[in-house]
Protein backbone atom coordinates (compact mmCIF):
# COMPACT_ATOMS: atom_id res chain seq x y z
CA UNK A 1 0.00 0.00 0.00
CA UNK A 2 1.29 3.44 -0.95
CA UNK A 3 0.91 6.40 1.36
CA UNK A 4 1.12 10.03 0.35
CA UNK A 5 -0.16 13.51 1.01
CA UNK A 6 -1.49 16.42 -0.95
CA UNK A 7 0.88 19.35 -1.15
CA UNK A 8 -0.41 22.81 -1.89
CA UNK A 9 2.13 25.47 -2.72
CA UNK A 10 1.74 28.95 -1.31
CA UNK A 11 -0.02 30.26 -4.40
CA UNK A 12 -2.63 27.49 -4.23
CA UNK A 13 -3.07 28.00 -0.48
CA UNK A 14 -3.57 31.75 -1.01
CA UNK A 15 -6.19 31.10 -3.69
CA UNK A 16 -8.11 28.73 -1.40
CA UNK A 17 -8.05 31.25 1.45
CA UNK A 18 -9.19 34.05 -0.87
CA UNK A 19 -12.11 31.96 -2.13
CA UNK A 20 -13.11 31.04 1.43
CA UNK A 21 -12.83 34.65 2.53
CA UNK A 22 -14.93 35.91 -0.35
CA UNK A 23 -17.50 33.21 0.31
CA UNK A 24 -17.75 34.15 3.98
CA UNK A 25 -18.00 37.85 3.15
CA UNK A 26 -20.70 37.17 0.57
CA UNK A 27 -22.78 35.30 3.16
CA UNK A 28 -22.18 38.00 5.75
CA UNK A 29 -23.45 40.69 3.40
CA UNK A 30 -26.24 38.70 1.78
CA UNK A 31 -28.96 38.13 4.38
CA UNK A 32 -31.43 36.52 1.98
CA UNK A 33 -28.93 34.48 -0.05
CA UNK A 34 -29.58 35.93 -3.51
CA UNK A 35 -25.90 36.60 -4.25
CA UNK A 36 -25.51 33.66 -6.62
CA UNK A 37 -28.44 34.81 -8.75
CA UNK A 38 -27.15 38.39 -8.74
CA UNK A 39 -23.67 37.24 -9.80
CA UNK A 40 -25.11 34.95 -12.48
CA UNK A 41 -26.88 37.91 -14.07
CA UNK A 42 -23.76 40.08 -13.73
CA UNK A 43 -21.49 37.42 -15.25
CA UNK A 44 -23.85 36.83 -18.17
CA UNK A 45 -23.90 40.57 -18.96
CA UNK A 46 -20.47 41.78 -17.85
CA UNK A 47 -18.00 38.85 -17.70
CA UNK A 48 -14.55 39.45 -16.25
CA UNK A 49 -15.62 42.48 -14.22
CA UNK A 50 -15.99 42.99 -10.48
CA UNK A 51 -16.86 45.81 -8.13
CA UNK A 52 -13.26 45.81 -6.86
CA UNK A 53 -11.98 46.82 -10.30
CA UNK A 54 -11.69 50.56 -10.81
CA UNK A 55 -9.72 51.26 -14.00
CA UNK A 56 -9.25 49.52 -17.35
CA UNK A 57 -5.57 50.51 -17.54
CA UNK A 58 -4.68 47.64 -15.20
CA UNK A 59 -5.55 45.16 -17.95
CA UNK A 60 -2.59 46.54 -19.87
CA UNK A 61 -0.33 47.23 -16.89
CA UNK A 62 -0.53 43.82 -15.20
CA UNK A 63 0.74 41.85 -18.25
CA UNK A 64 3.64 44.30 -18.46
CA UNK A 65 4.32 43.77 -14.78
CA UNK A 66 4.31 39.97 -15.16
CA UNK A 67 6.75 40.15 -18.05
CA UNK A 68 9.01 42.39 -15.98
CA UNK A 69 8.87 39.85 -13.14
CA UNK A 70 10.18 37.18 -15.53
CA UNK A 71 13.41 39.14 -15.94
CA UNK A 72 14.56 38.39 -12.40
CA UNK A 73 16.27 35.17 -11.33
CA UNK A 74 14.53 33.12 -8.62
CA UNK A 75 15.68 30.24 -6.44
CA UNK A 76 12.14 29.09 -5.64
CA UNK A 77 8.59 29.92 -6.79
CA UNK A 78 7.73 31.49 -3.42
CA UNK A 79 10.08 34.39 -4.26
CA UNK A 80 7.97 35.43 -7.25
CA UNK A 81 5.09 36.74 -5.16
CA UNK A 82 7.42 39.19 -3.36
CA UNK A 83 8.76 40.48 -6.68
CA UNK A 84 5.25 40.98 -8.07
CA UNK A 85 4.27 42.99 -4.98
CA UNK A 86 7.47 45.02 -5.26
CA UNK A 87 6.64 45.88 -8.88
CA UNK A 88 3.03 46.63 -7.95
CA UNK A 89 4.22 49.20 -5.40
CA UNK A 90 6.43 50.87 -8.04
CA UNK A 91 3.55 50.87 -10.50
CA UNK A 92 1.18 52.32 -7.89
CA UNK A 93 3.54 55.18 -7.07
CA UNK A 94 3.97 56.05 -10.74
CA UNK A 95 0.23 55.83 -11.40
CA UNK A 96 -0.42 58.18 -8.50
CA UNK A 97 2.21 60.67 -9.66
CA UNK A 98 1.17 60.52 -13.31
CA UNK A 99 -2.63 60.69 -13.02
CA UNK A 100 -4.73 63.80 -12.54
CA UNK A 101 -7.66 61.88 -11.05
CA UNK A 102 -6.09 59.63 -8.43
CA UNK A 103 -9.26 57.84 -7.33
CA UNK A 104 -9.36 54.08 -7.68
CA UNK A 105 -5.59 53.52 -7.68
CA UNK A 106 -5.18 50.30 -5.72
CA UNK A 107 -2.68 50.67 -2.87
CA UNK A 108 -2.27 54.44 -3.14
CA UNK A 109 -2.90 54.79 0.60
CA UNK A 110 0.28 52.86 1.45
CA UNK A 111 2.61 54.85 -0.83
CA UNK A 112 5.76 55.85 1.05
CA UNK A 113 5.49 53.24 3.78
CA UNK A 114 8.67 51.36 4.50
CA UNK A 115 7.04 48.11 5.62
CA UNK A 116 6.85 45.16 3.26
CA UNK A 117 3.08 44.81 3.56
CA UNK A 118 0.94 46.05 0.71
CA UNK A 119 -2.85 45.82 0.57
CA UNK A 120 -5.27 43.01 1.37
CA UNK A 121 -6.48 42.84 -2.24
CA UNK A 122 -3.61 43.73 -4.57
CA UNK A 123 -3.97 44.43 -8.31
CA UNK A 124 -3.04 40.84 -9.22
CA UNK A 125 -5.86 39.55 -7.02
CA UNK A 126 -8.39 42.11 -8.27
CA UNK A 127 -7.70 41.92 -12.01
CA UNK A 128 -6.45 38.39 -12.74
CA UNK A 129 -9.93 36.89 -13.17
CA UNK A 130 -10.69 39.54 -15.77
CA UNK A 131 -7.32 38.99 -17.43
CA UNK A 132 -8.18 35.29 -17.79
CA UNK A 133 -11.73 36.00 -18.97
CA UNK A 134 -10.45 38.33 -21.70
CA UNK A 135 -7.86 35.78 -22.83
CA UNK A 136 -4.90 37.93 -21.77
CA UNK A 137 -3.69 35.65 -18.98
CA UNK A 138 -3.71 32.01 -20.07
CA UNK A 139 -2.60 30.11 -16.98
CA UNK A 140 -3.83 29.36 -13.47
CA UNK A 141 -0.55 29.08 -11.55
CA UNK A 142 0.71 32.59 -12.27
CA UNK A 143 3.70 32.64 -9.93
CA UNK A 144 4.78 29.17 -11.02
CA UNK A 145 4.56 30.23 -14.66
CA UNK A 146 6.65 33.34 -14.02
CA UNK A 147 9.19 31.17 -12.17
CA UNK A 148 9.37 28.71 -15.08
CA UNK A 149 9.67 31.49 -17.66
CA UNK A 150 12.43 33.13 -15.63
CA UNK A 151 14.37 29.87 -15.39
CA UNK A 152 14.02 29.23 -19.12
CA UNK A 153 15.02 32.78 -19.94
CA UNK A 154 18.15 32.77 -17.80
CA UNK A 155 19.28 29.14 -17.97
CA UNK A 156 18.74 28.19 -21.59
CA UNK A 157 22.14 28.15 -23.32
CA UNK A 158 22.39 30.38 -26.34
CA UNK A 159 22.99 28.31 -29.48
CA UNK A 160 25.96 29.11 -31.63
CA UNK A 161 25.06 30.42 -35.04
CA UNK A 162 26.91 31.02 -38.25
CA UNK A 163 26.96 34.47 -39.74
CA UNK A 164 24.56 33.49 -42.51
CA UNK A 165 21.86 32.10 -40.14
CA UNK A 166 18.59 33.95 -39.54
CA UNK A 167 18.74 35.56 -36.09
CA UNK A 168 14.98 36.23 -36.09
CA UNK A 169 14.56 32.77 -34.61
CA UNK A 170 15.88 34.15 -31.31
CA UNK A 171 12.90 36.43 -30.98
CA UNK A 172 10.51 33.58 -31.71
CA UNK A 173 12.18 31.33 -29.14
CA UNK A 174 12.08 34.03 -26.49
CA UNK A 175 8.43 34.75 -27.26
CA UNK A 176 7.70 31.10 -26.63
CA UNK A 177 8.75 31.57 -23.00
CA UNK A 178 5.90 33.97 -22.40
CA UNK A 179 2.92 32.06 -23.80
CA UNK A 180 1.12 32.24 -20.46
CA UNK A 181 0.17 35.86 -21.19
CA UNK A 182 -0.38 38.41 -23.94
CA UNK A 183 1.53 41.67 -23.80
CA UNK A 184 0.76 45.09 -25.26
CA UNK A 185 3.33 46.89 -27.42
CA UNK A 186 3.45 50.14 -25.46
CA UNK A 187 5.93 52.99 -25.67
CA UNK A 188 6.27 53.59 -21.93
CA UNK A 189 7.95 51.76 -19.06
CA UNK A 190 5.59 51.50 -16.08
CA UNK A 191 8.59 51.30 -13.73
CA UNK A 192 9.57 54.82 -14.83
CA UNK A 193 6.24 56.56 -15.45
CA UNK A 194 2.62 55.78 -16.27
CA UNK A 195 -0.90 57.11 -15.79
CA UNK A 196 -4.47 55.85 -15.76
CA UNK A 197 -5.05 57.35 -19.21
CA UNK A 198 -5.13 54.74 -21.95
CA UNK A 199 -2.61 55.18 -24.75
CA UNK A 200 -3.59 54.12 -28.28
CA UNK A 201 -1.62 50.89 -27.77
CA UNK A 202 -3.39 50.21 -24.44
CA UNK A 203 -6.78 50.87 -26.03
CA UNK A 204 -6.14 48.63 -29.02
CA UNK A 205 -4.75 45.82 -26.87
CA UNK A 206 -7.65 45.76 -24.39
CA UNK A 207 -10.38 46.27 -27.00
CA UNK A 208 -9.06 43.49 -29.20
CA UNK A 209 -9.01 41.01 -26.34
CA UNK A 210 -12.51 41.85 -25.11
CA UNK A 211 -13.96 41.61 -28.62
CA UNK A 212 -12.21 38.29 -29.32
CA UNK A 213 -12.66 36.65 -25.92
CA UNK A 214 -14.87 33.58 -26.08
CA UNK A 215 -16.43 34.42 -22.70
CA UNK A 216 -17.51 37.86 -23.94
CA UNK A 217 -19.24 36.77 -27.13
CA UNK A 218 -22.90 37.75 -27.22
CA UNK A 219 -22.70 39.74 -23.98
CA UNK A 220 -23.83 43.25 -23.17
CA UNK A 221 -20.25 44.14 -22.23
CA UNK A 222 -18.92 43.20 -25.66
CA UNK A 223 -21.76 45.05 -27.37
CA UNK A 224 -20.97 48.25 -25.44
CA UNK A 225 -17.24 47.97 -26.21
CA UNK A 226 -18.03 47.37 -29.87
CA UNK A 227 -20.62 50.20 -30.03
CA UNK A 228 -18.86 53.47 -29.17
CA UNK A 229 -22.00 55.48 -29.88
CA UNK A 230 -24.25 53.51 -27.54
CA UNK A 231 -25.40 55.91 -24.79
CA UNK A 232 -23.99 55.12 -21.34
CA UNK A 233 -26.76 55.52 -18.77
CA UNK A 234 -25.94 56.80 -15.30
CA UNK A 235 -27.66 53.80 -13.70
CA UNK A 236 -28.29 50.22 -14.73
CA UNK A 237 -32.07 50.64 -14.74
CA UNK A 238 -31.74 53.55 -17.18
CA UNK A 239 -29.91 51.56 -19.86
CA UNK A 240 -31.95 52.12 -23.06
CA UNK A 241 -33.21 48.56 -23.50
CA UNK A 242 -34.94 49.41 -26.77
CA UNK A 243 -31.60 50.27 -28.39
CA UNK A 244 -30.12 46.85 -27.64
CA UNK A 245 -30.30 43.71 -29.79
CA UNK A 246 -33.38 41.69 -28.74
CA UNK A 247 -31.55 39.00 -26.76
CA UNK A 248 -29.52 41.58 -24.83
CA UNK A 249 -32.54 43.77 -24.26
CA UNK A 250 -34.46 40.82 -22.84
CA UNK A 251 -31.59 39.87 -20.54
CA UNK A 252 -31.20 43.43 -19.27
CA UNK A 253 -34.95 43.68 -18.71
CA UNK A 254 -35.01 40.41 -16.75
CA UNK A 255 -32.05 41.55 -14.66
CA UNK A 256 -33.87 44.79 -13.86
CA UNK A 257 -37.07 42.93 -12.97
CA UNK A 258 -35.04 40.77 -10.59
CA UNK A 259 -33.42 43.87 -9.07
CA UNK A 260 -36.86 45.42 -8.48
CA UNK A 261 -38.17 42.18 -6.97
CA UNK A 262 -35.24 41.74 -4.59
CA UNK A 263 -35.40 45.40 -3.56
CA UNK A 264 -39.03 44.83 -2.57
CA UNK A 265 -38.01 41.83 -0.45
CA UNK A 266 -35.22 43.78 1.24
CA UNK A 267 -37.61 46.62 2.04
CA UNK A 268 -39.91 44.09 3.70
CA UNK A 269 -36.90 42.58 5.48
CA UNK A 270 -36.09 45.97 7.01
CA UNK A 271 -39.70 46.43 8.10
CA UNK A 272 -39.61 43.03 9.84
CA UNK A 273 -36.20 43.84 11.36
CA UNK A 274 -37.64 47.05 12.80
CA UNK A 275 -40.33 44.95 14.54
CA UNK A 276 -42.88 46.62 12.30
CA UNK A 277 -42.12 50.12 13.58
CA UNK A 278 -40.45 51.71 10.52
CA UNK A 279 -43.45 53.23 8.79
CA UNK A 280 -41.35 54.51 5.92
CA UNK A 281 -40.37 50.95 5.06
CA UNK A 282 -44.00 49.84 5.25
CA UNK A 283 -45.03 52.60 2.85
CA UNK A 284 -42.17 51.84 0.45
CA UNK A 285 -43.09 48.15 0.52
CA UNK A 286 -46.73 48.86 -0.26
CA UNK A 287 -45.67 51.04 -3.19
CA UNK A 288 -43.12 48.60 -4.59
CA UNK A 289 -45.50 45.64 -4.21
CA UNK A 290 -48.18 47.53 -6.13
CA UNK A 291 -45.67 48.33 -8.88
CA UNK A 292 -44.55 44.70 -8.97
CA UNK A 293 -48.10 43.38 -9.32
CA UNK A 294 -48.88 45.97 -11.97
CA UNK A 295 -45.75 45.11 -13.96
CA UNK A 296 -46.93 41.55 -14.53
CA UNK A 297 -43.46 40.19 -13.73
CA UNK A 298 -43.24 36.41 -14.01
CA UNK A 299 -40.46 35.67 -11.54
CA UNK A 300 -40.04 32.10 -12.80
CA UNK A 301 -39.43 33.40 -16.31
CA UNK A 302 -36.97 35.97 -14.93
CA UNK A 303 -35.04 33.29 -13.05
CA UNK A 304 -34.84 31.06 -16.13
CA UNK A 305 -32.62 33.72 -17.73
CA UNK A 306 -29.65 32.49 -15.67
CA UNK A 307 -28.26 29.11 -14.67
CA UNK A 308 -26.83 28.38 -11.23
CA UNK A 309 -25.98 25.08 -9.57
CA UNK A 310 -27.49 25.89 -6.17
CA UNK A 311 -31.21 26.56 -6.56
CA UNK A 312 -32.35 27.38 -3.02
CA UNK A 313 -32.25 31.09 -3.88
CA UNK A 314 -34.56 30.53 -6.85
CA UNK A 315 -36.94 28.46 -4.70
CA UNK A 316 -37.01 31.24 -2.10
CA UNK A 317 -37.87 33.85 -4.75
CA UNK A 318 -40.64 31.69 -6.18
CA UNK A 319 -42.10 31.13 -2.69
CA UNK A 320 -42.06 34.89 -2.06
CA UNK A 321 -43.76 35.55 -5.40
CA UNK A 322 -46.53 33.07 -4.55
CA UNK A 323 -47.11 34.77 -1.18
CA UNK A 324 -47.33 38.20 -2.81
CA UNK A 325 -49.67 36.99 -5.55
CA UNK A 326 -51.99 35.59 -2.87
CA UNK A 327 -51.62 38.72 -0.70
CA UNK A 328 -50.33 36.37 1.98
CA UNK A 329 -47.97 38.75 3.78
CA UNK A 330 -48.18 38.62 7.59
CA UNK A 331 -49.90 35.26 7.99
CA UNK A 332 -48.11 32.36 9.65
CA UNK A 333 -47.09 30.83 6.31
CA UNK A 334 -46.82 34.17 4.50
CA UNK A 335 -44.11 36.38 3.06
CA UNK A 336 -42.76 37.59 6.40
CA UNK A 337 -42.21 34.09 7.74
CA UNK A 338 -40.66 33.03 4.43
CA UNK A 339 -38.15 35.89 4.73
CA UNK A 340 -37.42 35.09 8.40
CA UNK A 341 -36.87 31.40 7.65
CA UNK A 342 -34.63 32.20 4.69
CA UNK A 343 -32.32 34.40 6.75
CA UNK A 344 -32.07 31.73 9.42
CA UNK A 345 -31.06 29.14 6.84
CA UNK A 346 -28.53 31.45 5.22
CA UNK A 347 -27.06 33.16 8.29
CA UNK A 348 -27.72 30.72 11.12
CA UNK A 349 -26.70 32.20 14.46
CA UNK A 350 -25.71 35.44 12.71
CA UNK A 351 -29.29 36.24 11.70
CA UNK A 352 -30.21 39.85 12.39
CA UNK A 353 -33.97 39.43 12.81
CA UNK A 354 -34.67 38.95 16.50
CA UNK A 355 -31.01 39.37 17.45
CA UNK A 356 -30.03 42.92 16.43
CA UNK A 357 -31.35 46.37 17.17
CA UNK A 358 -32.71 48.15 14.12
CA UNK A 359 -31.06 51.36 12.93
CA UNK A 360 -32.89 53.49 10.36
CA UNK A 361 -29.60 55.08 9.35
CA UNK A 362 -28.11 51.69 8.48
CA UNK A 363 -30.89 49.86 6.71
CA UNK A 364 -29.93 46.54 5.18
CA UNK A 365 -29.61 46.45 1.37
CA UNK A 366 -31.78 49.52 0.95
CA UNK A 367 -30.68 49.94 -2.66
CA UNK A 368 -31.20 48.20 -5.98
CA UNK A 369 -28.80 45.76 -7.58
CA UNK A 370 -26.67 47.32 -10.29
CA UNK A 371 -24.73 44.24 -11.47
CA UNK A 372 -21.35 46.08 -11.57
CA UNK A 373 -22.69 48.70 -13.97
CA UNK A 374 -20.68 51.45 -12.25
CA UNK A 375 -17.46 49.58 -13.09
CA UNK A 376 -18.54 48.81 -16.66
CA UNK A 377 -19.55 52.42 -17.28
CA UNK A 378 -16.12 53.66 -16.16
CA UNK A 379 -14.42 51.06 -18.38
CA UNK A 380 -16.48 52.11 -21.41
CA UNK A 381 -15.79 55.80 -20.79
CA UNK A 382 -12.05 55.15 -20.47
CA UNK A 383 -12.00 53.13 -23.68
CA UNK A 384 -13.84 55.86 -25.56
CA UNK A 385 -11.50 58.49 -24.21
CA UNK A 386 -8.49 56.38 -25.17
CA UNK A 387 -9.85 55.88 -28.69
CA UNK A 388 -10.51 59.61 -29.06
CA UNK A 389 -6.97 60.43 -27.90
CA UNK A 390 -5.61 57.96 -30.41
Amino acid sequence: MKLGYIYNNREEQAKVMQVLKLASESVALDELGIGRIRDAFADSMFPGTSTLQKHLKYFSLMPQLYRKACEKRYNRPSEVRAEVVKLERIMTKNLYDGSEDKRGITGSDVIGRDDTSYVKYDPAYIYNTGLKTFGILRGEQLYGLIFSASNALHNTPKPKRHDDENMNDDAAEKAGLFQFCSFPNVEYDFTQQCSLDLTPADTEFITEHILNAEACKGTLFRYIVDSPNFPLANSFEDIPTHLLPPHLGELQANAQRFADFVFMLHVRYNYILSKYTDEEMRNVFDKTMAQYLESGTDIEKVLRAVNIRENSGKVFCKDCAECIAANNIEQRDGLDQTIIDRERRVKGSRSKIGNYDYDKKRRVHFYKLTYRWETVKVFAEELRKGAANG
